[in-house]
């Protein structure tokens, strides 16, 4: 694995992809407990997973059909760009009467993100030899597991600190950080 994490594209792709991931799951735990503290509400709260997963039930299946027609590190780019500004509309969500807000952003977010996972896993091919596709799926793999870890305890760690604008403003930092490794990678990431 580690002669894997040597080969510079793909250190990039994987930085990339667990900070992106990092980003996701800081929002997840963050925003229906600020939800909660606006609203006092369970069915409100409640709102926020159904507003994330929505997306995954009508784009998971056909968001792979479209990132193989597509340019996977421009996508991976545009994608991780969209998301960063996608959470920016949290910030203004600062009573009850703006959760719809957080709703709609996070919708968006959502809808946005259906389309990293699918580009990354078909960009793999182009950035490691077909010796280390293998470990380099693995290591993919391994940055799920690692971004349920890290992004919930970072996330609720800010959101105590210093409230729900400080893990919007933290969350679309981690985007783009993740894409700016992203545009670091030098394979093409052309459908063949």
């Amino acid at each position: 694995m580690i002669a894997t994490l040597r080969k510079r594209d793909f250190l990039l792709a994987w930085l990339g992809g667990l900070i992106s991931l990092i980003g996701d799951w800081i929002l997840l735990i963050a925003l229906p407990l600020h939800i909660y503290d606006l609203t006092g509400s369970t069915l409100a709260t409640s709102g926020m997973f159904i507003a994330e997963i929505i997306p995954s039930l009508l784009l998971a299946s056909i968001a792979g059909v479209f990132v193989d027609r597509w340019d996977r590190k421009r996508t991976m780019l545009i994608t991780n760009l969209v998301l960063a500004a996608s959470v920016l509309p949290i910030l203004a969500v600062r009573s009850s009467e703006w959760v719809w807000v957080a709703y709609i952003a996070t919708f968006v977010k959502s809808s946005a993100g259906m389309f990293f996972r699918p580009a990354e896993n078909a960009l793999l091919p182009r950035l490691v030899d077909e010796q280390h596709l293998l470990a380099a799926n693995s290591l993919n793999a391994l940055n799920n597991n690692l971004a349920r870890l890290i992004g919930p305890a970072v996330g609720g760690s800010i959101m105590g600190l210093f409230g729900i604008a400080a893990v919007a403003a933290a969350n679309s930092v981690a985007f783009l950080v993740a894409a700016m490794l992203v545009a670091g990678i030098v394979a093409s990431g052309r459908p063949a």
